[in-house]
């Protein structure tokens, strides 16, 4: 079964609502609380996500076939460039995680901000971080490689 045009227009989700934002993690790694959520300004995407894993094996018994066994997933985020502001508190929270090498608690709202929302919540390590300046553009922070293990966490906003 399909959608109608009208159908389409009440259940499409446009990206420029998106919200990330990211945290401190609290003591003893806990999740931060919802105040200490600073917003990322991405220039253009986010991705959120996980991968399963496997391992496989074969042998006499299963007659040469290949076996899966699940044995966890990956977390997957990936950001673009971000402008870079010198006093972000978001930026700053990102930078630290990396030079501290500390991991930071992120949300990613798909549809926005506000009672009942999907929002998807985990912890990232930030590996790397550039900043770059262009003669003929603006000073940006290019895209971060991140590290996110286990599955982000799926829930509703309050």
């Amino acid at each position: 079964m399909g959608y109608t045009a009208a159908e389409l227009k009440e259940k499409i989700t446009l990206g420029r609502d998106s919200i990330f934002r990211v945290a401190p993690l609290g003591v003893n790694g806990a999740m931060p609380a919802a105040a200490a959520y600073k917003e990322l300004c991405l220039a253009s995407e986010v991705t959120v996500g996980f991968e399963n894993r496997t391992i496989s094996f074969q042998n006499f018994c299963t007659g040469g076939d290949e076996i899966e066994i699940p044995v966890g997933s990956t977390g997957s985020v990936d950001l673009s460039e971000m402008q870079w502001i010198e006093d972000d508190e978001a930026l700053v929270i990102m930078e630290t995680a990396a030079r501290d090498l500390t991991p930071i608690a992120f949300e990613y709202l798909p549809a926005g901000a506000g009672t009942g929302k999907t929002v998807y919540r985990g912890i990232m390590d930030v590996k790397s971080w550039k900043v770059k300046s262009a003669s003929d553009g603006t000073v940006t922070v290019e895209s971060p490689t991140l590290g996110a293990p286990g599955k982000p966490e799926k829930g509703t906003l309050v």
